[in-house]
């Protein structure tokens, strides 16, 4: 069978049981069944199916089974991962892909005790050299350390490449993870093999035995663990509701404070992710501003885009800042990593160039700790070298970096001069001195930021795993889901505090997720304990979703709870602008007007309120002030200047037209509306040389922008009929 059909079927029997559609599943997953050479999968199709053929059977003849549907939901399940197993089985026959080309090296984990066994003599054998001097054990330190890189590398692969754990080899991988006689770096890499092989393959029992580990006591592999089961549980959420195991195992992990307080945050890690694309994206798109730029979306004449003017006139509450502030788990560290913790990632595409070195060859090296004996790392830090020994140290410590970094940090070091590499580190951090601030915290707290730290590390050595690795192809990327637990109904339960659900909400909301925060607001909001703030972040959110009703409602809420709040009164205002809504629009600006008589932006925004009304004596009141309190302020010379034309005071609008034009970067409609002036006037050889000039502007499509401007032309005496040849002449 060709890999395109193989993934075909494995795809349409992934939509019939997400459909609900098992019978049609089932029948589906047999194609071919008898030509697999797997005898065990074989075996478990045909009990699945001969069960359901019964079951069906059993209801036909209305016989009872108070166990009917526990077992449909149980047979569900087994689906599911016979449809994976039977896929990579099939695919395992022929594909070149590194996967299964390991999957036919490595058949199962019954080798792995062995493999076990000799990876911890193996590391003893490197203890006892490192008391002997250099001189006298660098022959067999050498050996031991490259037949240490074997083992490694070959039991993350065996472990990586398993499907169909049983219990014994689940107790296996157990026994390697928590053996303290092998390195914790080296466990701590096989962590993340088992997290690939259950991303590849979903197996509850992989999913438990992650759990156990993330119980542990010891911090790296904890992390790693809570964060690889995040990550998985978010990647299966429509099927773990089909493992009453699983379910049970949520249900105990949620009682253990430790492992709920890092979930969350890692909730928080994992969403930050997402700004490193989100960024970029920024980036591409401010670079053409002007191409931004559409004549169709003008509401209305004074504010060329009244809802991207609101957008960006005074859009988030700055006293929303304070959450951040006043969060536990910042400190200095974060302060400094600010960009990078947060998602922006500053040395993603600095350090993407550097992931071309042979080491990055090797899978298991992408997701390894930062480690001084891996050989490669060994070679540029020779033991004995003092100024090595202080760089080292500024690396092995740096939170900055995660591990794949600090990898390809070194190889690049190792190519630059001696003489340069002092300079080089004087721009590393001094981690000595943030330990020094720090070092009056308790231990639980040192243990959490430690912590926070690895699962940071741990979360952008996957990033760069799944978006710049040569064998990135042959996984789904996780970084491409919403990474959102609070989207789940089956995973909400891990943001399980109010706390948490209300951190998440406000980071939701910082970061403009504005869909998703919403509905963790809503979690949020049957705590009974929504303050004001609250209230307007939820006004808020639906404003940006242009729900402008029901924004009301919760400004209003706001209002309720903090009366007279300038930043409510100005956004009900603009909801009710933004809807058409004037003579409400305008009730509550005043409101705004007597808490900040003198705040320019409201000003106008009343002023172009008025206009829409067409109340232009009291616009032209508002206008004035802001010309008096912010001399030269475009936005109220151009108010001004239409309202002038829209009432017959003409030589004052072509003042103000003529001070526009005179300006650096005047825009489009600085000349089109000098033009309607002097056409309305019958002046039409200076009316078209102004039209021209507009035209030149926007790229020539002026016949928008024009016809835009209908209803002001026809109130001065211009027929729609001339309006039209105009256009034509014009165009």
């Amino acid at each position: 069978m060709e890999e395109k059909q193989i993934t075909d079927i494995h795809n349409r029997v992934l939509s019939l049981l997400g459909d609900e559609r098992l019978k049609q599943a089932i029948d589906l997953l047999g194609t071919d069944i008898d030509t697999l050479q797997d005898w065990n999968l074989h075996t478990r199709y045909t009990e699945m199916q001969t069960a359901y053929s019964f079951m069906l059977e059993y209801m036909r003849r209305g016989m009872p089974d108070p166990d009917r549907e526990r077992l449909r939901d149980e047979l569900v399940g087994k689906c599911y991962i016979l449809n994976d197993l039977i896929a990579i089985a099939r695919t395992s026959e022929t594909s070149m892909k590194v996967y299964y080309q390991m999957k036919r090296k490595y058949k199962n984990l019954d080798g792995l005790p062995a493999l076990h066994a000799t990876l911890k003599e193996n590391a003893a054998n490197l203890e006892v050299t490192k008391a002997l001097p250099a001189n006298e054990c660098k022959s067999v330190s050498d050996q031991l350390v490259k037949e240490h890189e074997q083992l490694l590398e070959k039991m993350f692969a065996m472990v990586w490449s398993s499907t169909g754990w049983s219990k014994s080899d689940a107790e296996s991988v157990l026994a390697v993870t928590a053996d303290s006689e092998l390195s914790i770096n080296d466990r701590a890499t096989i962590v993340g093999a088992i997290m690939l092989s259950a991303t590849k393959c979903f197996e509850p029992i992989k999913i438990t035995t992650l759990s156990h580990i993330a119980t542990g006591m010891e911090s790296l592999t904890a992390t790693r663990a809570i964060t690889a089961l995040v990550i998985i549980l978010l990647q299966y959420a429509d099927r773990i509701k089909h493992y009453p195991e699983i379910g049970a195992m949520i249900e105990t992990l949620k009682e253990n404070p430790v492992f709920m307080r890092r979930v969350q945050t890692i909730q928080i890690q994992l969403l930050r992710c997402r700004e490193t694309q989100k960024i970029d994206r920024k980036m591409r798109e401010e670079i053409i501003p002007a191409m931004m730029k559409n004549p169709q979306i003008r509401n209305q004449k004074l504010s060329i885009d009244i809802l991207k003017e609101i957008e960006q006139d005074e859009d988030k509450n700055p006293e929303w800042k304070e959450w951040i502030d006043k969060d536990e788990i910042k400190g200095k560290i974060e302060e400094m990593a600010k960009w990078q913790f947060e998602g922006a990632d500053v040395y993603m595409s600095t350090f993407a160039q550097l992931k071309t070195f042979p080491f990055f060859s090797s899978m298991h090296n992408w997701l390894r700790p930062f480690d001084t004996m891996v050989p490669d790392i060994a070679e540029i830090m020779p033991r004995g070298t003092e100024s090595n020994k202080s760089l080292l140290a500024a690396i092995c410590k740096s939170p900055f970096f995660c591990n794949s970094d600090k990898y390809s940090f070194c190889f690049t070091f190792k190519q630059v001069p001696q003489e340069q590499r002092e300079m080089l580190m004087g721009q590393i951090p001094d981690e000595a001195e943030i330990q020094a601030e720090e070092s009056d915290t308790t231990a639980i707290a040192a243990n959490e930021k430690r912590a926070e730290i690895e699962s940071n590390q741990f979360i952008q050595d996957l990033y760069r795993f799944f978006k710049l690795s040569n064998m990135r192809h042959e996984f789904n990327d996780p970084f491409g889901m919403s990474l959102n637990l609070l989207e789940s109904d089956e995973l909400a339960s891990l943001i399980n505090s109010n706390d948490a659900i209300l951190r998440t909400f406000r980071y939701l909301v910082e970061k403009e997720y504005y869909s998703e925060a919403y509905k963790a607001g809503k979690l949020y909001e049957r705590s009974g304990e929504c303050d004001a703030q609250f209230f307007q972040e939820m006004g808020y959110c639906l404003q940006k979703e242009r729900k402008y009703n029901e924004a009301i409602d919760y400004y209003t809420k706001a209002d309720i709870v903090k009366p007279d709040t300038l930043w409510t009164m100005r956004h009900i205002a603009q909801c009710y602008r933004l809807q058409g809504e004037s003579d409400k629009a305008l009730s509550y600006y005043l409101l705004a007007e007597e808490l900040a008589p003198e705040n320019i932006s409201l000003l106008l925004q009343t002023g172009e309120c008025l206009a829409t009304m067409k109340r232009y004596e009291e616009a032209f009141a508002r206008f004035y002030k802001v010309e008096y309190l912010k001399p030269g302020s475009r936005r109220a010379l151009r108010a001004i200047a239409w309202c002038s034309f829209v009432t017959g005071k003409d030589n004052e609008a072509r003042s103000y037209y003529s001070k526009l034009q005179g300006m650096p970067s005047p825009a489009t409609e600085d000349y089109l509306n000098a033009a309607h002036i002097e056409w309305v006037n019958h002046n039409n050889e200076k009316a078209i040389e102004l039209y021209t000039k507009a035209k030149e502007m926007c790229n020539g499509d002026i016949s928008t922008y024009i016809m835009n401007d209908k209803e002001a032309l026809t109130a001065r005496g211009v027929s729609e009929n001339e309006i039209l040849l105009l256009r034509d002449l014009i165009v």
